[in-house]
């Protein structure tokens, strides 16, 4: 879907606004009137306020026009056939609305249509996983996810008959490992404290003949050396308290009032079904080993995460492979710089975001993306470069750009010339940006 034109009526006067039909740049825009346009335009392709109409061409080509009157109901029109059609778009409640029909609503459309520089970075985290896990070999990748969760859905399933949960089996064996940490940080402690107080007393000890036979010379080191003593004692009694105190958080997760507490319990589960609770402990080590596997395998990416996101990953190890030129089998990992053509991760978070948008309706329908000055924290020449994807990528979808960086305006306008965009800025604007790029290029000359 293409937008064409957009007209809001305020008042006596009409605001128009003609998008071109590949890359459109908004300049001298704010940030509220960024989000008060988009806000129009999303709204409407849906129930949108009276007073704003909209011209729109699908991707099969049929241009319509949107009509919300201030008085009479709304419509939309087939241009070109000069038909109503606006029966085909109405929903259950009666409101003209083409978001619906194409199984969006104006929050999941405005959210993916729409992408600031925050939403780049956090893009480009997601965006960084996809493509590492694109780099391992996909049947290995996805039968170590399964066996993850294959494990995890036993263990949960065994935890219930016993009437436990797996997160228990997870909460025992951190008491079981706190309580051996805490044992052995008491029993350092004790052979410190001994050992720290006989240094004490015997520098204690010898201060005083030290005093009468030497003065003051070998008694201060002897004193510094008896508090040194006390002082290592306190650090270890120190960390024996945080050992105790770590343990009894533990304790406190699981509702018992102290290990023996604790321990009096298990055998009480023990004796109640040693059978359950040995398929139980069996269980949960199979589903250690499973994440271990994962892990050696993905690193720190959840395998939830990653088959939630099993298309985008294939999809990148498709690209990947058409880029290696591989047809066969490929090995079981690809390091990170094959493939790469220098495009960073800013520029593959642009390039999946336009992506999604261009099949982001029920029918595969495309969708304009509103760039809303993603790219204002970075330097002019990676602006250029990513103005420069998106110029490329506008060949397959509509973009716009909002934006009030004079970087940006000025390289519009030096594109613009080719015609494969229009830019749109305030009266007035231009030539006072012309005569103040024409000094700084006079300046750069001299």
């Amino acid at each position: 879907m293409h937008f064409e034109r957009l007209a809001i009526e305020a008042g006596d006067d009409t605001f128009t606004l003609d998008f071109h039909e590949r890359l459109t740049v908004i300049a001298g825009m704010g940030q509220l009137e960024r989000d008060g346009l988009v806000n129009e335009l999303v709204g409407g392709l849906s129930a949108g306020r009276p007073g704003v109409h909209l011209e729109v061409r699908s991707d099969g080509g049929e241009r319509y026009a949107v009509f919300r009157p201030r008085s009479g109901a709304p419509r939309i029109v087939d241009i070109e056939r000069a038909a109503d059609v606006t029966a085909s778009f109405t929903n259950g409640a009666g409101q003209v609305n083409i978001l619906e029909r194409a199984g969006l609503t104006p929050s999941t459309a405005r959210r993916a249509m729409r992408i600031t520089a925050a939403d780049l970075a956090a893009r480009s985290h997601g965006d960084a996983l996809v493509d590492r896990l694109a780099r391992l070999d996909p049947d290995r990748l996805w039968d170590v996810a399964r066996g993850v969760l294959e494990s995890k859905a036993r263990l949960e399933e065994i935890a219930e008959a016993l009437g436990s949960n797996a997160e228990d089996v997870e909460a025992y064996d951190e008491i079981e490992r706190r309580h051996a940490e805490l044992e052995t940080v008491q029993r350092e402690a004790e052979s410190i404290r001994g050992l720290s107080f006989a240094i004490a007393a015997l520098c204690t000890m010898a201060a005083l003949p030290a005093m009468l036979v030497t003065g003051p010379w070998l008694t201060v080191p002897l004193l510094a050396g008896a508090i040194a003593a006390v002082a290592y004692s306190l650090v270890a009694w120190r960390r024996s308290t945080e050992a105790e105190r770590r343990e009894q958080e533990a304790l406190d997760a699981v509702g018992a009032r102290s290990y023996l507490a604790f321990q009096v319990s298990r055998v009480n589960e023990l004796v109640a079904s040693e059978t359950q609770r040995r398929q139980l402990m069996a269980a949960a080590s199979d589903h250690r080993k499973a994440l271990t596997r994962w892990e050696v395998l993905a690193g720190d990416v959840p395998a939830d995460w990653a088959l939630e996101h099993r298309r985008e990953i294939a999809e990148a190890h498709a690209a990947l492979r058409r880029a290696l030129g591989v047809t066969g089998a490929m090995p079981l990992t690809v390091d990170a710089d094959a493939g790469e053509s220098g495009a960073s991760e800013t520029q593959a978070a642009v390039r999946q975001h336009l992506g999604r948008l261009r099949h982001l309706g029920a029918g595969g329908e495309s969708f304009p993306a509103f760039l809303d000055d993603p790219f204002v924290d970075l330097d002019p020449a990676q602006k250029v470069e990513l103005l420069g994807v998106a110029a490329q990528a506008s060949r397959q979808q509509q973009i716009v750009v909002l934006t009030d960086d004079p970087a940006v305006v000025h390289w519009a306008r030096l594109e613009c010339i080719s015609g494969d965009l229009a830019l749109v800025e305030p009266a007035g604007r231009s030539r006072a940006d012309e005569t103040s790029a024409s000094k700084r290029s006079r300046h750069v000359a001299a």
